[in-house]
């Protein structure tokens, strides 16, 4: 299969996931289907489908910058490393979600956290742990009062 039209497709499975976990009445019945059967599953099945394809086509390797910049000429490997993403960005964003519910952050304030997660991975979970930092101070120091 071509390899943007496998982009397309994961793209779109992984916005519509996005979608699902953020708008969900009820949350906690879809953290695990998404980053089970999506983020696990169905991107990871996709992951190791693209480097299986692009390996015996694919020069360079991950010694250094050159080096990869070598590997991501391929485009399936390329893609690949897309998928990477996507599916990290999504599990990492099902964890953000269990964790916010089980330590009392609204689901509507972690909306643009998990928009940042879904499109900067890591800046949006150091901002998820900032948060998660700031309700427990919040929620230690009204204990307190």
């Amino acid at each position: 299969m071509n390899p943007s039209i496998i982009f397309k497709i994961a793209n779109g499975i992984t916005l519509l996931s996005w979608l699902v976990l953020i708008l969900s009445p009820n949350q906690t019945k879809v953290i695990r289907p998404l980053r089970v059967f999506v983020s696990g599953l169905v991107l990871g099945g996709v992951y190791i489908f693209s480097i299986l394809i692009g390996s015996g086509e694919a020069e360079g390797n991950f010694s250094n910058l050159e080096s990869v910049r070598s590997l991501f000429a391929n485009d399936y490997f390329l893609l690949a490393g897309w998928i990477h993403y996507l599916a990290f960005d999504l599990f990492l964003g099902t964890w953000e979600v269990e964790d916010g519910l089980q330590v009392g952050i609204n689901r509507w304030i972690l909306v643009p956290i998990l928009a940042l997660t879904f499109y900067f991975g890591p800046a949006g979970f150091v901002s998820y742990l900032i948060l998660r930092a700031v309700n427990s101070l919040f929620i230690r120091n009204k204990k307190t009062t």
